[in-house]
């Protein structure tokens, strides 16, 4: 857990760009290669391209319009894995060095237009969509290799074994593994510090519904969504659907969702420009730097223990009462034990079987009592046979 005293800290853009082919993302996204640090300063941008070279028509269009390309280093890479291998560079501002043309890392230091190094202010990564893809693929062929555990278990040859390897679809824990993999890439971008543009392709939302049959079908709403990891509209702060006036052939976009303030939503933008958003930068300028850390994984890896903490509390308390029933059987009701553990785990065991208003009642009864309500200090037999008493 964290915390800090409520006062005013830096705002990053966290932007999502989605649209069909040719709306303009890319070109848009890369409108950051423009944007100005508050010491005035061009921001050093990082592109992801994972559309297979697509950024670099956009890079092309940049530098015919005048713009300065030497603080923009482009990585490639389709890999979500590698993806966060690059987010914890820039997170633990690590040194980053030139490639060579098949792709290995050099000893030479990347510098940006000042011949500093290099770090990024912005990254851009195009193509949000081809990391769900492979991820979902990756996903399958897991799906597979458990249909083919099922196959051989099964006894299955021939063609019936060829079905049920290639007819592997994705399972529900499968949905929900892909789902948190977004969820964790948003988080690790929010908490590195810098600002962020995505880009995504667009797909027909639907909903599902029950047709006259009784079966259920996948229904178009007629409105366009993002083609990215779902939930992800959740953590960006600002969204906006990129189009291609039917009419005029003009770019346009339209405003979703602005938790900037910019722009509200549903506004729609005519030749959109991501300048309008500096404005968000320059209102850093005094005010506290302050990231939240991703600590998904941690909170899962919390809950699991404390999960298997109750687990296991739980089976002490049904073996106590098991012992302890075994023991009643053989043990005069009017005779008091004098056995420590014993009587603990009798009271223990008690107590659980309660509802949880008796389980309230019963403290009050042991407080107004002068008893205690926890026991693992008590030595007082006893003491422990009177609140064995006020339990019977």
């Amino acid at each position: 857990m964290k915390t800090r005293a409520a006062n005013k800290v830096q705002t990053k853009l966290v932007t999502l760009l989605y649209g069909a082919t040719f709306s303009g993302k890319t070109t848009l996204g890369l409108q950051l290669a423009y944007f100005k640090r508050n010491d005035g300063k061009p921001f050093r941008v990082a592109v992801i391209d994972a559309e297979g070279g697509g950024a670099d028509d956009a890079i092309n269009e940049l530098m015919d319009s005048g713009g300065d390309t030497r603080n923009i280093k482009i990585f490639y890479t389709q890999s979500l894995q590698e993806l966060t291998t690059l987010l914890d560079n820039i997170k633990n501002h690590d040194t980053f060095y030139e490639y060579d043309d098949e792709g290995n890392e050099t000893d030479e230091i990347m510098l940006d237009a000042d011949g500093e190094e290099w770090y990024p202010d912005a990254i851009l990564i195009d193509g949000t969509s081809i990391f769900r893809l492979t991820s979902e693929q990756g996903l399958l062929e897991l799906s597979k290799k458990r249909n083919t555990v099922k196959a051989d278990k099964d006894g299955l040859v021939g063609a019936e074994r060829f079905v049920k390897i290639q007819g592997a679809d994705l399972e529900f824990k499968d949905y929900k593994r892909l789902n948190y993999s977004g969820q964790n890439l948003v988080l690790d971008l929010m908490a590195i510090g810098i600002n962020v543009v995505l880009t995504a392709r667009e797909k027909d939302e639907s909903v599902q519904k029950i047709d006259k049959n009784g079966q259920q079908v996948s229904v178009s709403t007629g409105k366009k969504v993002h083609d990215s990891f779902k939930g992800i509209d959740y953590n960006v702060k600002t969204i906006l659907h990129m189009y291609q006036d039917n009419e005029t052939g003009q770019i346009c976009a339209e405003v979703v969702k602005d938790r900037t303030k910019v722009y509200k939503a549903g506004t729609i933008l005519v030749d959109p420009t991501l300048l309008d958003w500096q404005s968000v930068i320059d209102k850093n300028a005094g005010k506290e730097e302050f990231i939240l850390k991703n600590d998904l994984d941690k909170a899962v890896d919390t809950e699991q223990r404390l999960y298997e903490k109750e687990a296991m509390e739980l089976h002490n308390s049904i073996k106590a009462s098991e012992v302890v029933g075994a023991i009643s059987d053989n043990t005069p009701s009017d005779t008091p034990t004098t056995n420590i553990a014993l009587l603990k785990k009798e009271i223990v065991a008690k107590r659980n079987a309660l509802t949880p208003p008796e389980k309230k009642a019963m403290k009050e009864k042991l407080e107004k009592a002068g008893l205690p309500i926890t026991y693992t200090n008590v030595t007082d037999a006893d003491v422990l046979n009177q609140v064995l008493a006020m339990f019977n």
